[in-house]
């Protein structure tokens, strides 16, 4: 007999092992992956066992019901890393993974025991495990990993597929443009330095929701203030409450000074509530009293 070679990492002696666990999955010496299903299917029957206990024998829920929670848990939990393991599934795989699904089909459709595992399939809609986990494979290494695929299997290209639009990563206030900034409804009373302009907004990012007015006299800020708001508030919402706290700040300024309040309302002007009498009244009053130039 041979001796195996000795291998170190770092002086630390490193040993022989037929499996290991890494990244929720497991490898074996002969990478057949036997060992990974036979412990996913460890985890699967404990799952079972425990939905059994929490529910009665037949779970206590309707059959849709336990249609979906095979589909979001159990079969989540046996697709966790289906890409590196079962782009091409052995016929002993296939026949292992098939052992798993069959308790689960069993107790989704209540039928006898010998039922084969083919019609359980055909009356539930759920496919062959191994077929559905085979297809998740490829769509994610095409996909999302950009591994071409056979040719057998498909012509399809990775750069042939359009991807989603994932929308703004940053807002776009973060990456202003001098020209951004558009005077064009109120220039005319900017320019002048007898008035005091104020400047009101209100915006819903993924960041939260947020309101803000700034003061603009003699061509300087003299004064801003922000909050936040709750996440579950609109942007409708937002503006309103940029409006109310900035007349209420525009009330305590001194009578011989004029204020013009700027409110880009594009979003209160196509609300359904803008609509309501008491909102017009609200509306005509701000006007009237502070003058606001939309």
């Amino acid at each position: 007999m041979v001796r195996s070679s000795k291998i170190t990492w770092n002086g630390y002696k490193i040993n022989r092992v037929k499996s290991f666990k890494y990244l929720g999955i497991h490898f074996d010496d002969r990478l057949n992956w036997l060992e990974h299903i036979n412990k996913q299917g460890e985890k699967a029957i404990k799952m079972r066992e425990n939905l059994k206990k929490i529910a009665g024998g037949n779970w206590g829920i309707s059959q849709i019901h336990r249609w979906t929670l095979y589909k979001t848990v159990i079969e989540r939990m046996l697709a966790h890393g289906s890409s590196a393991w079962c782009l091409n599934p052995t016929y002993k795989m296939k026949r292992k993974l098939s052992s798993i699904q069959r308790p689960f089909l069993l107790h989704i459709s209540g039928a006898y025991r010998t039922t084969p595992t083919a019609a359980l399939q055909t009356i539930l809609g759920i496919p062959p495990l191994h077929m559905q986990l085979q297809f998740e494979a490829r769509f994610t290494s095409i996909y999302r990993l950009k591994i071409p695929l056979p040719p057998f299997i498909t012509d399809t290209q990775p750069h042939d597929l359009e991807m989603k639009a994932t929308g703004w990563s940053t807002h776009p206030s973060e990456h202003l443009k001098p020209n951004q900034i558009s005077f064009e409804d109120g220039e005319a009373y900017i320019a002048r330095k007898d008035i005091i302009n104020i400047f009101t907004d209100g915006s819903k990012t993924e960041h939260g929701v947020g309101a803000a007015f700034c003061v603009w006299i003699n061509d300087i800020w003299a004064y801003q203030w922000s909050a936040k708001l709750n996440d579950n508030n609109t942007v409708f919402q937002a503006e309103l409450t940029a409006l109310h706290v900035e007349v209420i700040y525009a009330s305590h300024l001194p009578n011989h000074n004029t204020s013009k309040i700027h409110v880009d309302n594009e979003q209160v002007s196509w609300h359904p509530p803008i609509q309501r009498a008491q909102t017009k009244q609200q509306e005509k009053f701000l006007k009237s009293s502070f003058q606001i130039q939309e």
